[in-house]
C-alpha cells in the first residue's frame, strides 16, 4: 500500500494551452489514452465506505486499483491506494490483499466480488511529465482530457492533476501556487469518481456541498482534531465555489458562508493550540474574502421575505412587489460582487495558503495543549466560551439591538464549538444541549434578518411622500410585528437553555467538578 497525495485544479482550454509554456519538465512529457471503469455494487456499498475499485488501461497497461480516503486537507487529497497489474484485463479481486485492506476500510473484497458491476467509465487522453519541486521533492504533473461516460450520459473533463512522487506536500502546494494565478486556475474538488456517480445516478449537476463532520478517534489530540476539522471546513468552503459561480441556487453562496464562519470559529475554539499570531495570516485572508459573500446571502434572505409578503398581501400587493423588483436589482448587483470574489485570486489564495498553512502546522511547538486528552481540551474551552456567552447575557435587555447582536455571535460561537467536540462525549448528553442552543440561535438569527431587513428597507423606500411609501409603511409594521413575536420568544428559549446542564460537565465526576 502506498498514500497517493495529490491537488487538482480545474482547466479551461486557454490554460491547458498556457500551461506547457510554462512549466519546465525533467522529461519531455508524454502522452498516452487512459481508459477507467469505476466498479461498486447494485446498494452502492463502496462509494457508501469512501472507497473506490477502478479496472484501468493506460496505453497497453491494465491495472486495477482500490483506493481508500486516508484523509483531505480541502484540495490536498491523501489516499491510501493498491495498485496491481491486470494481465488478463479484468478485474482478479483475489488478487488484492485482503487483510490490509479489511484492516484500512472494514471491507471485505472477495465477500463484496460476486455483486461488483461497472458502473461508469472515463476516457481521457493524459500528456503527464516529471516537475522538479526544489529540495529534492518531484511531482507528476497530468492534463486529462477527455469524458465521463454512464449508460449514454456524458460530461466533459478537463483537469490538471499534480501527484507528489518525493518530497513533503509544502513544496507540492508551493508549486501550485505558483502555477494558479498566472493561469486563473480554480482547485477541483470532486473526483472523477465522484463526478462518475453523479452522472450514473442521472444527475450532471453539481449540488451543493454541505459540512460533513470528519471522523476524531476517541485517541486524537487537540492538534489532530484541529487539523481535521479545519481541513473539512475549508473544504466546504471550496467545494461550493463552482456552484457559486455557475449555478443561480443560492445555497451554493450559503453553505460556502457556513465553511467559512467554521473556520473562523475554530480559530478561536482552539485557541490554546493556536495562537493569534499563529492564525493572524488565516484569520486576515478571511476578512478580505467574507463581507461581499454576506452582502449577497443578505440580499437573497430580503429577497425571500419580501416574495413572502407580496404573496401574502390582499391590498397593496402591486406596491410591494415594486419594493421587490428594486430589492432583487440591488441583489443581482450583490450576487455579482460575490462571484467576482470567488473568481478572484484573493479566493483561490486563502484556500491554497490555508491548505499550506494546515500542512506546515505552525502550532506543533505548542507541544501541551497539542497533546492533552482532546476531552479534558474540549472541556476547558466549551467553558470558556459558555461562561462568556451567559456573562454577557445577564441582565440583558431583549430589545436592545446591539447586545442581542453581540449575544447572537457568542451563541453561534459556542454552538459551532459544541459541534466541534460533540464526538468526545456521549450522544444522549450532546444532543439535548445542542438542540436547545440551536433554537436560541435560529431566534437570534431571525431577529438580525428583521435588523438587516429594516436597514435594507431605508435604502430602496426611504420615509416619507415617496413612491412605495405605503408599501414601506405596511412593510416596516410586518417587521415590527415579527420582532416582537421573536422577541417574546426569546426568554423561554433562554431559561430552556439554561436549565439543560452542559454536556462537558455532565461529563465529569463529581469529584473533578467539586475540584473544578
Amino acid at each position: 500500500m502506498r498514500v497517493e497525495r495529490e491537488i487538482k485544479f480545474r482547466l479551461t482550454p486557454a490554460a491547458a494551452r498556457r500551461l506547457w509554456r510554462t512549466v519546465r519538465f525533467v522529461s519531455a512529457p508524454l502522452r498516452r489514452q487512459v481508459v477507467g471503469v469505476y466498479y461498486d455494487t447494485p446498494g452502492a456499498r463502496l462509494r457508501r465506505a469512501a472507497v473506490g475499485l477502478r479496472l484501468r488501461r493506460e496505453g497497453r497497461r491494465w491495472l486495477q486499483t482500490f483506493k481508500a480516503d486516508a484523509g483531505t486537507h480541502a484540495g490536498l487529497a491523501a489516499r491510501a491506494e493498491w495498485e496491481l497489474a491486470a494481465p488478463r484485463r479484468r478485474l482478479e479481486i483475489e488478487s488484492f490483499p485482503r487483510e490490509s485492506i479489511m484492516a484500512a476500510t472494514g471491507l471485505d473484497l472477495r465477500r463484496l466480488a460476486p455483486k461488483l458491476k461497472p458502473l461508469f467509465e472515463t476516457r481521457v487522453t493524459r500528456r503527464c511529465g516529471l516537475v522538479d519541486l526544489g529540495g529534492g521533492a518531484r511531482a507528476e504533473l497530468s492534463v486529462d482530457r477527455g469524458r465521463i461516460c454512464a449508460a449514454r450520459r456524458q460530461l466533459p473533463l478537463l483537469e490538471l492533476e499534480l501527484e507528489l512522487k518525493t518530497g513533503g506536500p509544502e513544496r507540492l502546494i508551493r508549486f501550485a501556487e505558483k502555477l494558479a494565478r498566472p493561469l486563473g486556475l480554480e482547485l477541483e474538488f470532486e473526483s472523477k469518481a465522484q463526478r462518475g456517480y453523479r452522472l450514473a445516478a442521472g444527475d450532471a449537476a453539481e449540488v451543493p456541498q454541505k459540512w460533513s463532520r470528519p471522523a476524531v478517534g476517541e485517541a486524537a489530540t487537540p492538534g489532530e482534531a484541529f487539523a481535521a476539522l479545519f481541513g473539512a471546513a475549508l473544504r466546504q468552503a471550496g467545494a461550493n465555489a463552482r456552484g457559486v459561480l455557475t449555478a443561480s441556487d443560492p445555497e451554493f453562496l450559503h453553505q460556502m458562508r457556513v465553511g467559512l464562519r467554521r473556520l473562523r470559529s475554530l480559530l478561536r475554539a482552539y485557541r490554546g493550540v493556536v495562537s493569534r499570531k499563529q492564525a493572524r495570516p488565516i484569520a486576515r485572508a478571511l476578512r478580505r474574502v467574507v463581507p461581499p459573500l454576506g452582502a449577497a446571502r443578505d440580499w437573497d434572505v430580503f429577497c425571500q421575505w419580501l416574495a413572502g409578503e407580496a404573496k401574502a398581501a390582499d391590498a397593496g400587493a402591486a406596491e410591494v412587489r415594486a419594493v421587490l423588483l428594486r430589492a432583487r436589482k440591488r441583489r443581482s448587483a450583490a450576487r455579482r460582487a460575490a462571484r467576482d470574489m470567488v473568481a478572484s485570486w484573493t479566493f483561490q489564495r486563502l484556500l491554497l495558503r490555508a491548505l499550506r498553512w494546515l500542512t506546515n502546522a505552525p502550532w506543533a511547538m505548542r507541544s501541551e495543549a497539542r497533546e492533552a486528552p482532546l476531552q479534558q481540551f474540549a472541556r476547558a474551552a466549551l467553558e470558556k466560551l459558555h461562561r462568556k456567552t451567559v456573562e454577557h447575557a445577564h441582565g440583558i435587555d431583549w430589545e436592545d439591538v446591539k447586545r442581542r447582536h453581540a449575544l447572537r455571535v457568542k451563541v453561534k460561537r459556542l454552538r459551532y464549538a459544541s459541534g466541534f467536540f460533540a464526538g468526545s462525549f456521549a450522544q444522549a448528553e450532546t444532543r439535548p444541549y445542542i438542540r436547545r442552543l440551536q433554537s436560541l440561535q435560529d431566534i437570534l438569527g431571525e431577529l438580525n434578518d428583521v435588523a438587516v431587513a429594516r436597514r435594507f428597507l431605508a435604502e430602496i423606500v426611504p420615509r416619507g411622500p415617496l413612491a412605495g411609501s405605503r408599501a414601506g409603511a405596511r412593510l416596516r409594521r410586518a417587521l415590527a410585528a415579527r420582532e416582537r413575536a421573536l422577541i417574546a420568544s426569546l426568554e423561554p428559549a433562554w431559561r430552556a437553555f439554561r436549565k439543560r446542564k452542559p454536556f462537558w460537565q455532565a461529563a465529569l465526576p463529581e469529584a473533578a467538578r467539586a475540584r473544578g
